[in-house]
């Protein structure tokens, strides 16, 4: 098959995220299955317009800007800026896309909730798969003191217009996949479950050696939706039980959480000197934080899947998140980790003092993580489950 996806960002050395990174773990393993891959991501500064990513080619394109200058505009620019940001990301991936299937005549083209809007609407000819991935409205709408404003509405509205004219969509747990399909109500598309991946080759071997004794690791943007200022109150209770705790904080700042409120919240814990923002990692450098760290930990209040609890479970580390979204369908309780309410400091630091004080619990979770992410999760099995779907819509 000859395969085009739509990606916000893919991974460079200027950074990438989860998205990105799964559309490279499962574009490798299609380009050695046979298939032919192109991907067509937005271009940040210093990127190369195309490059050759182990047979990927990988095409970044220059969106318009008109919707920063709008949203400085007082009054208008909260309201319209996110819609007008939908309008030019999906404008500069369509005309990409058009340009390109003329030269390869795609055969699919997989895109996200954000940005397929024009391919979906003028591109009718080559059949639009979306794979949700979780966007502002639903993040906004179950994370406390987020509001869904006019603005976040509107970009949902082009939003569903684009899902609702794929031929299917994937999502990657049971859980958002019923968010989803109430939310479109009877003209949703069919929707198919296929969760999330890592690839073979980071898979290791359960190894305690090298761990530090008391890291708490979290591997995510610093925003109110990651409830960043529940796991920094959580960790000040931690601290007075075990002072020898360290946490790292392993991401890119947001402006849903200013850096003046986090370190605001740092002192007010009193968190100096058993706390570290190291902020975003590369791929590889994020892989030996999780191969040292003690604990892993998401204490999100909604989560699609929860990327960084699998990388954490295939590194085997055992992960302490909240019962949110799709995080119960990757983190079993009391199997690779612990599962707390969303919101609840005092719980989330029961959890990591728990684990903190028992190596041996810790050693089977890892285990049992490791396992799992490999018989569960494997990229080649997901690719497959992918590759299926795709035949079955273009009668394959």
């Amino acid at each position: 098959m000859n395969l085009c996806f739509l990606s916000l960002d893919y991974p460079s050395d200027h950074g990438g995220g989860g998205v990105g990174s799964q559309v490279r773990t499962m574009g490798r393993v299609l380009v050695r299955a046979g298939h032919q891959v192109t991907v067509i991501a937005l271009a940040t500064a210093g990127e190369p317009a195309t490059s050759d990513d182990a047979g990927i080619r990988v095409h970044r394109v220059r969106p318009g800007n008109l919707h920063w200058y709008i949203y400085r505009m007082p009054g208008i620019g909260d309201l319209i800026s996110l819609f007008v940001r939908e309008l030019e990301y999906s404008s500069a991936l369509y005309r990409q896309a058009l340009s390109l299937h003329r030269l390869y005549a795609f055969d699919l083209i997989e895109g996200t909730e954000t940005g397929a809007f024009w391919v979906a609407h003028r591109l009718k000819e080559v059949p639009l798969v979306i794979r949700l991935h979780g966007e502002h409205y639903t993040l906004h709408k179950y994370t406390p003191d987020l509001t869904l404003t006019a603005g976040i509405r509107l970009s949902r509205l082009l939003q569903r217009m684009s899902m609702r004219r794929a031929r299917l969509l994937i999502s990657p747990s049971r859980a958002h996949a019923r968010e989803v399909s109430t939310e479109l109500g009877s003209n949703c598309p069919p929707v198919e479950i296929i969760p999330n991946c890592v690839e073979s080759p980071r898979i290791l071997r359960y190894d305690a050696e090298g761990r530090d004794d008391a890291t708490v690791l979290f591997a995510g943007r610093l925003e109110q939706c990651k409830a960043v200022p529940v796991l920094l109150a959580a960790a000040g209770h931690v601290l007075r039980e075990c002072s020898s705790a360290r946490f790292v904080l392993a991401g890119a700042p947001h402006p849903t959480l200013a850096s003046g409120e986090i370190d605001a919240l740092i002192r007010h814990h009193a968190l100096d000197g058993h706390i570290e923002l190291i902020g975003h990692v590369p791929r590889e450098q994020l892989d030996w934080w999780y191969r040292r760290a003690t604990i892993c930990v998401l204490p999100s209040y909604y989560e699609t899947f929860g990327i960084s609890a699998l990388e954490a479970m295939a590194n085997g580390v055992p992960v302490v998140a909240t019962s949110v979204g799709g995080l119960p369908e990757v983190v079993q309780h009391g199997v690779v980790g612990l599962l707390v309410a969303p919101g609840n400091a005092p719980a989330l630091a029961e959890a990591i003092l728990r684990l903190l004080k028992d190596p041996e619990t810790r050693r089977q979770m890892g285990l049992a993580g490791l396992t799992r992410s490999r018989t569960d999760f494997d990229a080649l099995g997901t690719t497959e489950k992918t590759v299926n779907a795709y035949g079955r819509i273009l009668g394959r």
